[in-house]
């Protein structure tokens, strides 16, 4: 540790770092690649080793920077912290004065660190912090202290990772829809198709399965088990509102097959007078590697109705709002459902009056 104009933190860099980033850099095309991610593949093990001494939760497989396509296809060097985001960790080598960030990581970060490497890569060097970006190109004398990078970390704000949900990876307070707003929680199934959830094997479950392929007019390609011809409907058609409807009535047939992607919700309590709140969301991947997400608002356990104006919202991460939904006299669920991409990051806020309650995502 030593002191110039700012606090900066040395940690050396193991050999076995120095193997996992020539390991990384091995599966490029071409030596200026190899070399990028070399020392990016450096800057994030040094930040991931600064962070673990703090104590602080890294999770190094959940970072875009350990996939091997993203590494081949962007200039990414993220480490993820659960429930936080992703930071970015960007190198310099020794002597420069310019930190340069691709405009592929401008966004979707909840900071940025800049490392500097030494000539041999035995000892990387946290210089300091930026909680944003807008340029490629920064001088490391605009760098802010690492203070503030502890600041950023130590946040009351806890984001939600909605892709580690897919790999039974899920935040705390949020649990099956079952336990949150009971089996009495209106499916689409009771709106187009009429069908008694307690009999999910019924003749009119086949019928509203036909109904999305007669949409489609491809009724001969129903496969007489219904589960199988929603999974197909799942992986091969294009169009959005039947793959959620398949996706929902899959759920009725089998919450807990993958195809349908997942689904939870978490109880907001009594935070809106004597009206228990509870929001869903639900995520599907889709076939070109981003997301569709479905979120609801429903009455809590044992209520029937959404109190009226209450608004479910979403916020991009610049704060700016992407779709405001209200709810009527009688409704018994509101909903948005929209598309995200890796590294995405939103908020969901539901409101009545003067209350409202705001949860943080991050793809």
């Amino acid at each position: 540790m030593n002191s110039t104009q700012q606090l900066t933190i040395s940690v050396p860099i193991t050999e076995a770092n120095r193997n996992k980033a020539k390991q990384f850099a091995q599966q490029q095309s071409n030596s200026e690649k190899s070399l990028q991610v070399y020392h990016n593949t450096l800057a994030v093990l040094v930040t991931n080793n600064y962070l673990q001494m703090l104590d602080v939760q890294t999770s190094l497989q959940q970072s875009h920077s350990w996939n091997a396509v993203a590494r081949v296809s962007t200039n990414i060097a993220d480490l993820n912290l659960p429930g936080k985001g992703h930071l970015e960790c960007r190198s310099i080598l020794k002597g420069d004065d310019n930190c340069y960030f691709p405009q592929d990581v401008w966004n979707q970060r909840i900071g940025y660190v800049v490392v500097q490497l030494d000539e041999s890569c035995k000892q990387g060097t946290l210089l300091g912090f930026l909680p944003q970006v807008s340029r490629n190109t920064i001088n490391i004398k605009e760098l802010q202290s690492l203070d503030d990078l502890f600041i950023a970390l130590h946040s009351n704000e806890t984001v939600v990772q909605l892709s580690q949900w897919l790999e039974n990876i899920i935040d705390e307070g949020w649990t099956k829809v079952e336990a949150v707003i009971g089996k009495k929680a209106i499916n689409p199934l009771f709106v187009f198709a009429d069908i008694p959830s307690e009999d999910p094997n019924a003749h009119k479950m086949k019928d509203a399965v036909g109904q999305l392929y007669d949409t489609q007019d491809e009724i001969d390609k129903v496969d007489s088990d219904s589960e199988k011809a929603l999974i197909h409907l799942l992986k091969n058609t294009p169009n959005e509102e039947i793959r959620w409807k398949a996706a929902e009535l899959l759920w009725e047939i089998n919450p807990e097959n993958p195809a349908g992607g997942i689904r939870k919700a978490i109880d907001l309590g009594m935070q809106f007078g004597q009206n228990a709140i509870a929001l869903m969301v639900a995520i599907l991947p889709k076939p070109d590697g981003s997301m569709a997400i479905l979120t609801r608002v429903y009455p809590g356990y044992g209520a029937n109705y959404l109190p009226p104006c209450l608004q479910l919202s979403g916020l991009d991460a610049a704060g700016s709002s992407f779709f405001t939904v209200q709810a009527r006299n009688k409704d018994n669920y509101i909903q948005f459902k929209f598309t995200a991409e890796l590294g995405d990051r939103f908020n969901i806020r539901v409101a009545l009056n003067d209350a409202n309650i705001t949860e943080s995502f991050v793809i």
